[in-house]
């Protein structure tokens, strides 16, 4: 690790720990997203999901994008959550605008629910900030680079599996 830029590079004696600096790199990459989309929600007024409400979303916009029509038992699902956690996400998500619950034609009972122009609109910016986040990540650095570091880390993990 020898020649890495300084303030983040491992000490002679951390050379064979490498968890805090694997830390350190998450940390700094996740602040860095944060800040990123904090200025992107603050500049358009849209308010910042929690994790749990983004992976509810991620899940919608993909299904939508199939055209396939999706219901709250399908989060449920999805998710592995009871019904009164995924009919709070929902709530949430409608009240923010970012989704509509309506009744299907076929059952009453059944809510459709669908994504809004308003979230998607605000998936655009989202989407376009993680992107410049990745170009400015991945700068100066080759494929080959790029190949090396994810097939590292990808056996790390599976070393921790193991």
């Amino acid at each position: 690790m020898k020649g890495t830029k300084e303030g983040s590079s491992l000490s002679d004696k951390d050379e064979k720990h490498i968890g805090p600096y694997v830390r350190h790199l998450s940390k700094s990459i996740r602040e860095a997203v944060d800040t990123e989309l904090d200025t992107v929600c603050n500049k358009s007024g849209m308010t910042r999901l929690t994790a749990m409400q983004a992976h509810v979303m991620g899940y919608l916009f993909c299904e939508t994008e199939k055209g396939n029509v999706i219901y709250q038992k399908d989060i449920e699902q999805v998710f592995h959550i009871q019904r009164s956690t995924a009919t709070g996400i929902l709530k949430l998500l409608e009240q923010s605008g970012s989704i509509r619950r309506e009744c299907d034609s076929s059952d009453a009972r059944m809510k459709r629910i669908t994504v809004t122009e308003e979230a998607l609109q605000h998936k655009k910016m989202i989407d376009s900030a993680i992107d410049r986040i990745e170009n400015k990540l991945l700068t100066g650095l080759t494929e080959e680079e790029i190949k090396t570091y994810i097939d590292l880390t990808e056996k790390m993990r599976r070393n921790l599996e193991s």
